[in-house]
């Protein structure tokens, strides 16, 4: 028997991620707000789509990023995208802050929560309107500023890293590398991780999107190589 939704009047949610993006790290630095993610979108646990760009510019001084499912990633940034382009058809000078995005898209988050069709994401939000500005907001709407901010397993791996080498008052070549040195131990330790990243900033000149790059990474410890060679004097 097949059952038919339209038929019923049930209305079909989506009931687990499809197609998912890993982890999103975002910190504060003496100019702004940088943020940075890998280019890769796995499908179920396959590393299928490989040159993604998961970072939105939603105004002039707005980025929005996020880990999880990519269609509601998509349906985000429609939906604030429309917030932007009506501010800006009412030609009156006044603009949504980065505050109001965050805000928006907790209450967003929120209401499709409560009505058990959730947007699958953990959602970034930087931006630089007189003063820097993190906010963190999850699948549930719950909505939470920081200095710094890591989603997916970043949030199990990269916290050390970020404790003992990053400070509010870096430079932004600071953050840049220790964002580049997170995504290092990713791609080592997180199966759904890519070594191909990109970095965004945004400051008192506006949002940056920088091309995409390539991290560094060493598969030659000494750790390594003893365990093959006792391998190999065992067989």
């Amino acid at each position: 028997m097949i059952f038919n939704s339209e038929i019923s009047g049930q209305q079909e949610h989506t009931t687990s991620p499809v197609v998912t993006g890993g982890s999103v790290i975002a910190l504060v630095y003496n100019g702004g707000v940088l943020v940075g993610t890998d280019t890769l979108c796995s499908y179920g646990s396959m590393a299928t789509f490989k040159n993604v760009q998961k970072i939105a510019q939603i105004s002039k001084n707005t980025i929005y990023v996020s880990s999880g499912e990519f269609s509601d990633f998509q349906q985000v940034v429609r939906e604030l995208a429309k917030i932007d382009r009506s501010a800006l058809q009412y030609d009156d000078g006044v603009h949504p802050s980065p505050k109001d995005y965050g805000n928006y898209l907790a209450r967003l988050s929120y209401k499709k929560r409560c009505k058990i069709n959730p947007l699958y994401l953990q959602n970034v939000i930087a931006g630089f309107d007189n003063d820097k500005y993190l906010a963190l907001v999850d699948i549930y709407g719950t909505y939470l500023e920081s200095k710094f901010i890591t989603t997916g397993f970043a949030s199990y791996f990269c916290k050390a890293i970020i404790s003992n080498y990053w400070n509010e008052n870096c430079s932004l070549d600071q953050a840049k590398q220790v964002i580049r040195e997170c995504f290092k131990v990713l791609f080592c330790r997180d199966c759904r991780a890519h070594d191909v990243i990109q970095l965004a900033y945004v400051d008192a000149q506006g949002t940056h999107i920088e091309e995409p790059e390539r991290v560094e990474t060493k598969w030659d410890f000494n750790g390594f190589k003893y365990r093959a060679n006792e391998k190999l004097h065992t067989q």
